[in-house]
Order: structure tokens, then sequence, then C-alpha cells
């Protein structure tokens, strides 16, 4: 269903999303974009489109941004991947790192690599994307300024590799979910479903507590939950979960829970691919 088809992503070649593509479709065509944000519009544009967005690393967290343009859309969540995330830092000309003094990467990398940057006293720039960190690299031909970003990006942009593997796990690993206005088929060689949703509970003792145990009754795992504030309502907030089980126990808890939440949308129950 996606070898051969289109995937939109953010960033630009050389990307983790790129990658994450590449491993799980090999055949597909990977499509960036600068931002998330038009990632997003992208895909709302063209409702035959398909994305491959970055929702959680393994140590820092939570993509929030993803979240909250997801919520604001018209998506559905059709998959999840899992990518290994590798850091390399790496400069214009040589390989010397005593010669750079500033890097330059996507939020989520600079917070992944936070313990080398501190440790070889770097200054961290934010950019819009690894990858586009070392492109970017190229074009100014600074040696005082490093990228952190795949080694594959290094190799498509000619930089020099100063040192691999900066993050500060050596098991550091992203997950994906693909995201679509139409249904895409697809199953899980982990045998493992789970249901994604966001939604707003009224602001009284126990209402969080008492919606959850819907998931107990028919034996399904809570693998996440989170709060998020909830726009128009200064400190209230709407919480997301992900729900692992299979899909009849799922439908059932969540139809069973419906009159407990004020407002809500359900991202789709979708097949785990790697983990």
């Amino acid at each position: 269903m996606i070898d051969g088809t289109v995937v939109y992503y953010q960033g630009s070649p050389g990307a983790f999303s790129e990658a994450a593509i590449l491993s799980h479709w090999p055949n597909a065509i990977p499509q960036g974009f600068p931002t998330f944000a038009e990632t997003f519009q992208a895909l709302q544009d063209n409702p035959n489109a398909v994305g491959l967005l970055p929702i959680e690393n393994a140590y820092r967290g939570p993509v929030y941004d993803v979240l909250d343009l997801l919520t604001a859309s018209t998506l559905s969540i059709w998959a999840e991947a899992v990518q290994p995330v590798e850091l390399a830092l790496m400069a214009y000309g040589h390989s010397d790192l005593s010669r750079i003094k500033k890097v330059r990467s996507h939020p989520q990398a600079l917070m992944q690599s936070q313990m080398f940057c501190r440790e070889h006293g770097l200054i961290v720039e934010v950019a819009l994307d690894t990858a586009g960190s070392a492109k970017e690299l190229l074009e100014s031909r600074r040696e005082d300024v490093g990228a952190i970003a795949s080694p594959r990006a290094a190799e498509i942009y000619g930089l020099n590799i100063v040192r691999r593997g900066i993050q500060d796990h050596p098991d550091n690993r992203t997950r994906f979910w693909l995201l679509s206005q139409r249904p895409i088929h697809l199953t899980s060689p982990l045998n493992r479903m789970k249901t994604s949703a966001v939604f707003d509970l009224p602001d009284k003792p126990g209402a969080l507590v008492n919606y959850l145990l819907w998931y107990k009754k028919f034996g399904l795992n809570l693998s996440k939950v989170e709060s998020r504030p909830r726009p128009g309502a200064p400190f209230a907030y709407r919480f997301w979960i992900d729900v692992v089980g299979d899909a009849k126990s799922l439908d059932q808890a969540w139809e069973s829970g419906l009159s407990d939440l004020e407002w809500f949308r359900r991202f789709g129950t979708y097949p785990v691919l790697s983990e």
C-alpha cells in the first residue's frame, strides 16, 4: 500500500523522517517540507496524500507541534513505526572538534545530544530540521559551526563527521505516525494494535480516573496518558491516550466511555509496525 507512493515528511534529504520512510517502505518516494505546519497543510490539501511524522522520542518526549497540528486536522493515524536515531556531529572542511564553537540542529536533536554539547562547551542554535542544518552548513561553509544530524546527512551534503553516536542514550529512537485522510490498510508484524485519542473531561473530582477505568474493565493497557493545555480555557487541560489491545476490546471501551467526555477525537486504531 505504501511502496511506490509519495510520502510527505518534514525536513530535507537525510532527515530521520526520510530514513524512517525508507527503512519501512524501501520503494516509497519521500517528499520533504520545510516545517511541520507546511507538511500538515499539504496533507490537508490532498485527500490522497500520505505523511510520516515524528510523534515522540524515547528519551526526550513528545513532539508537541505535531500533536497540536494533528488535533486541529482531519487526518487519521494508520500505523506506527519506530526508527533508531544515531546522531553525528559534522563540520565543513575538517573534522577537528576543537575548531567548532557552535552547533545547529532541530530542537529534538539538540535535546537528545545535550550531554555531549555541554561536555564540549558548544553553543547550541535551533534549526528547522537535522538534515537542513547540514545543508545550511554546506551552503555557509563556516568552519567554526557544526551540524548535528544523521551520518547519512553528512554523506549527502559532503560534510566531515567529527564524532558519531553523540546521542545521550545509545538506544535512542523515535516513533512516527503514518497519517492520511484516506484509509491505509496495513498489518502489524508484531501482532500489536493501538488506539490514540484526545479528549476533554468535566473539571470535577475523579473524572479522569473514572473514565480510564473503562479500559481496565476491557483488559486494555494504557501505554500513554498525557495532559495538554486546552485551547480557550486557561489552566484547563485535555488528555491524550495511547491504548494497546485488540480492536474489538478497544471499540467496546471507547463506546462505553463516550458519555463521560465533553469533547473528543479518536485518531484511529492502527498496527504497530516496529518498536
